[in-house]
């Protein structure tokens, strides 16, 4: 649930990309972790969707579910603060489930308002999780066909990549283990990451989208059970470096920790 002010893993990609293939527009490293450093606040507007299906082999029964989530949010990177709205619905095979929950983000804990009470969110598991392979980056810039663009107000790329490649780029598949809780194969259909940026280097839009096909063993029939899973994510920062004010919210000091996303 924690989110950073950029995706570490892209904000990697941006600043690799930039010195691997953007020298020619006058995009360096340099500039790009000069302006990403220079981010003090701004206003965070996320859109995640995620659709997958499987058929139950013992039941013959296709199984649906779609899932819709966004944050928006003030964030302010001096005081390691973020205030804002955590809204969503699921739909699974005829139940339909929404939430619209405040959200505060403060160094590396985060809390949800659920019927006027504040919970501890954070996950421990999650934010530890990871280990960005730099190596690994550079490698697939270096071996992928990316080309930086000029467009009228900036610059912006698109990388094609596999689930592999961002796991191996990465480390993180908490969040698949997280859904399936089992261990599987995972095919790439599609993958890719489109980035745009200020003139000054800034990246101030992310999208993300993998179309993937995952092998999960039954757990009664340990036959292989093909998933198909499509994850779209798009973020976007406006309003950068505009005043904001982020008040610690009333009744976080002793929030008791929230399970209701997953548990």
């Amino acid at each position: 649930m924690k989110k950073a002010l950029l995706s570490a893993v892209v904000a990697l990609l941006v600043v690799f990309a930039a010195g691997c293939v953007g020298k020619s527009t006058g995009l360096t490293e340099e500039k790009v972790i000069h302006a990403i450093r220079n981010i003090k606040t701004a206003h965070y507007d996320e859109n995640f969707t995620m659709a997958m299906d499987f058929t139950l082999p013992e039941e013959n029964t296709t199984v649906n579910l779609t899932m819709s989530l966004r944050i928006t949010a003030m964030l302010d990177r001096v005081n390691k603060r973020a205030l804002g709205n955590y809204t969503g619905w699921a739909y699974y095979n005829g139940l339909n489930i929404s939430f619209n929950w405040p959200v505060y983000i403060e160094g590396n804990y985060t809390y949800l308002q659920v019927n006027n009470r504040w919970y501890n969110a954070t996950d421990k598991q999650e934010s530890g999780s990871g280990s960005y392979n730099l190596d690994s980056i550079r490698s697939l810039l270096n071996s992928t066909n990316v080309t930086i663009l000029p467009t009228a107000d900036g610059y912006q790329f698109k990388l094609n990549l596999s689930f592999e490649q961002f796991v191996n780029a990465t480390g993180r598949t908490y969040a698949l283990d997280k859904l399936f809780r089992l261990n599987g194969s995972v095919k790439t259909n599609e993958g890719w990451v489109l980035v745009k940026l200020k003139n000054d280097g800034t990246p101030y839009y992310i999208e993300t989208y993998f179309d993937l096909t995952l092998m999960i063993p039954d757990p009664i029939t340990k036959e292989s059970v093909p998933v198909h899973l499509r994850v779209h994510d798009r973020e976007a920062l406006t309003k950068i470096n505009e005043p904001v004010i982020i008040k610690r919210p009333e009744g976080i000091e002793n929030a008791p920790p929230f399970n209701g996303l997953w548990d």
